[in-house]
């Protein structure tokens, strides 16, 4: 703000600046991003001084002459330098790493179903290790076709299964599905694999 308009009078009852300070007006906005890329952009220009760097504003001229709409994956694709596009994308694989094992071994205090707080790290196990020869984040398909991902067990014998952020079952009135009613199409690891339409990609 300029010298000229930020004075404390204009902070004052009938000021200029009074009326915005009386709405809490104020920026929430963090600027850790910028201040994180422009770090990494000095060392990237040190740490490879042949590379060629490519800014958005070049890639939305880019993508613009390929008459692709705004997304990642389209970003990807014209950063890469192709000229022509044949044929648009119908759809897209994501790549999403996640945790293995929970890090917090202790509870101050129960959490919300629980009697007891978790201090042993003794609940934690039912998410990590292998169930029946099934794993967490496998990928399975169910017996009406549909394929998704593990998300979690539910004692021995039940899972959920996620595609995306939604439960995929076989009964409408429970999420959980019996294990014995899954196929393993591949194991993942820590690695979640998601196919995604492109319509649904640019929805959400």
């Amino acid at each position: 703000m300029c010298a000229t308009c930020h004075t404390q009078a204009n902070h004052q009852p009938g000021g200029k600046l009074y009326a915005l300070q009386a709405k809490k007006f104020q920026s929430h906005r963090s600027l850790k991003g910028a201040t994180f890329m422009n770090i990494l952009r000095r060392r990237l220009f040190t740490a490879f001084p042949e590379a060629k760097f490519q800014y958005g504003a070049q890639t939305t001229l880019d993508r613009a002459k390929l008459d692709l709409p705004k997304a990642h994956y389209n970003d990807a694709v014209t950063i890469s330098g192709i000229q022509k596009i044949a044929q648009q994308p119908t759809a897209i694989v994501m790549f999403h790493q996640f945790r293995k094992k929970k890090r917090s071994l202790h509870e101050a205090t129960a959490r919300k179903g629980r009697k007891t707080p978790n201090r042993a790290s003794k609940r934690n196990a039912k998410n990590t290790k292998a169930i029946n020869g099934f794993h967490l984040n496998d990928y399975v398909q169910l017996p009406n076709g549909r394929r998704g991902s593990i998300s979690g067990f539910s004692g021995q014998y039940k899972c959920y299964v996620k595609a995306g952020n939604h439960y995929l079952t076989i009964n409408p009135k429970y999420k959980q599905v019996n294990l014995c009613k899954l196929k393993v199409i591949r194991h993942q690891n820590n690695w979640n694999v998601l196919e995604i339409n492109t319509s649904d990609y640019m929805m959400a």
